[in-house]
């Protein structure tokens, strides 16, 4: 009996059989692929979470941007209107943009982004310029330039994945307390052909399938003192 024991116990030491070597394999194999799968299914949702955040955090700094550069603009009187308004329908007179009339302001002084060529200018005419192929631009100029009516505006590219605007009326024909908001694609158009200044308007943003909107009030009326 001590003899058989023995004997079992010797031909166990003697390793694993070849079936039991290939089952090991094929186990460790299916782990390995089955981990790596996974590491890398994280690593992109992570990657896809990251995006995601970027572009919300782009969409926040760049409505900011744009709120803030308005709030703190100067007024300009348009000819011909009596009202003092920071935001106007403006045409500038370079040949590539001529007969196309752009929601304008101006500042005082350009923001940090708009620099040239190493400082910020005074007294800067900024326009929103938007190009569905391209995003959405700030066409930039000082008024103390010598060539600002004849050369074209810089441009500065503010947003990629701008893909849309809409603009934002208040109808108060019927009655003033139930008027209602018309959005329109396409600025509305005087009887002579000049564009309606709107209340509002909206961006539209989009990003591997995601949108995000967002509004940028336009003041109408500004009471402060011209900067000329």
């Amino acid at each position: 009996m001590r003899f058989g024991l023995r004997n079992g116990m010797a031909r166990s030491r003697k390793g694993f059989t070849l079936l039991e070597v290939m089952v090991s394999v094929f186990i460790g194999a299916t782990l390995l692929v089955a981990t790596t799968t996974f590491i890398f299914s994280m690593g992109e949702l992570w990657g896809r979470g990251a995006n995601v955040w970027l572009f919300q955090k782009h969409v926040r700094g760049v409505s900011r941007f744009l709120e803030q550069s308005i709030q703190a603009t100067s007024w300009k009187l348009p000819q011909g209107e009596e009202e003092q308004t920071p935001v106007y329908w403006y045409e500038w007179s370079s040949r590539e943009y001529r007969n196309r009339s752009l929601l304008t302001f101006e500042m005082e002084r350009s923001p940090g982004v708009l620099v040239w060529p190493e400082s910020r200018l005074p007294y800067v005419v900024c326009s929103l310029e938007f190009e569905k192929s391209e995003g959405l631009f700030m066409l930039w100029r000082s008024r103390l330039e010598q060539d600002f009516e004849e050369e074209s505006p810089r441009r500065t590219l503010i947003s990629p994945f701008v893909t849309g605007v809409k603009y934002y009326y208040i109808d108060y024909e019927e009655d003033e307390e139930d008027a209602e908001w018309e959005v329109q694609d396409d600025p509305e158009k005087e009887a002579d052909g000049s564009y309606l200044l709107p209340q509002r308007i909206e961006l539209v943003f989009e990003y591997e399938g995601q949108e995000e909107k967002r509004q940028v009030v336009l003041p109408t009326i500004f009471n402060g003192l011209p900067i000329f």
